[in-house]
C-alpha cells in the first residue's frame, strides 16, 4: 500500500504499514480542516471510519503529537492541538529568511527542465475549492525549493509550510487572497526564470510577509 501526500511529495516509497497509512490519513484531515482544531480524537470512531483496527490508530497519534499537531491530556482524551498565533509567528519569522533563501538559489542552480516545470505549476486558483488550491500553491512553491539544490534546506521548509498550511486553510479561503497569492506567485517565477536571484528573493520575501500580515488580520477579525 503506498501513499502521495499533496502536502510535501510521497510519505514514503516504500509500500505503506497501516500505521504510516493512519497517520498519513489523519495528518491531511487535520491539515485540511476536516479534524477541527479542538475536536476529540475517538480512537474506536476513527478505527472505523479509517477501515483499521486501533491499534495503527494510536501509534499515529504518538506521532502526531510528536509534531504538535494533536495534544494527549493526562487521564483523558486527544485532541486536534488548537490554533497558536504566537506558533504561527515564530515559524513564519523563520519562513521570512528560508524562503527567500531558497528561492534565490533556485534562481541560480535550475536546471532547464526544473524552470519549465515551475512554470507549468503556476496555475490560477480554482476558487471553488480551496483544498485543491492549497495542494496547487504548496506544489508550485516546492518545486521552486527542490531546484534550490539544498536538500537540507528543503526539509526545513517543508516543515516550516506543514505547520503554516493548517492556518491558511482555517484563516484564508477568500478569492481576493486566491487572486493576490496567483498574481504574487507569477513575479516570483517571472525572476526565477530570468535567473534574478535578488529580485525572486525580495518578491518571494514579500510574499510571505503579506501572508503574515492577511492571516493576522483574518484572526483579528474573526477571534
Amino acid at each position: 500500500m503506498s501513499w502521495s501526500s499533496p502536502y510535501g511529495g510521497p510519505v514514503s516509497a516504500a509500500p505503506m504499514t497501516k500505521v504510516d497509512l493512519a497517520y498519513a490519513l489523519l495528518r491531511n484531515e487535520i491539515f485540511e480542516g476536516i479534524l477541527a482544531p479542538g475536536a476529540v480524537l475517538d480512537q474506536e470512531a476513527l478505527a472505523s471510519r479509517l477501515g483499521l483496527s486501533t491499534t495503527p490508530i494510536r501509534e499515529a497519534l504518538r506521532r502526531l503529537e510528536s509534531e504538535r499537531l494533536v495534544i494527549s491530556r493526562s487521564h483523558r482524551d486527544t485532541i486536534v492541538a488548537p490554533v497558536s498565533l504566537e506558533l504561527l509567528e515564530h515559524t513564519y519569522a523563520v519562513r521570512l529568511s528560508l524562503d527567500p533563501l531558497a528561492v534565490a538559489f533556485a534562481a541560480a542552480q535550475a536546471t532547464e527542465e526544473q524552470l519549465r516545470e515551475i512554470e507549468r505549476l503556476c496555475v490560477p486558483p480554482t476558487f471553488d475549492d480551496p483544498v485543491a488550491d492549497l495542494h496547487a500553491n504548496r506544489a508550485m512553491h516546492r518545486a521552486i525549493y527542490v531546484a534550490c539544490g539544498n536538500p537540507t534546506l528543503v526539509e526545513i521548509l517543508d516543515t516550516l509550510w506543514d505547520r503554516t498550511d493548517r492556518y491558511r486553510l482555517i484563516l484564508l479561503r477568500t478569492k481576493q487572497t486566491a487572486r493576490s497569492a496567483h498574481r504574487e506567485h507569477k513575479s516570483i517565477v517571472r525572476a526565477v526564470v530570468n535567473r534574478d536571484a535578488e529580485t525572486a528573493a525580495e518578491a518571494m520575501r514579500q510574499h510571505i510577509a503579506g501572508s503574515l500580515a492577511m492571516i493576522r488580520e483574518r484572526a483579528r477579525t474573526t477571534g
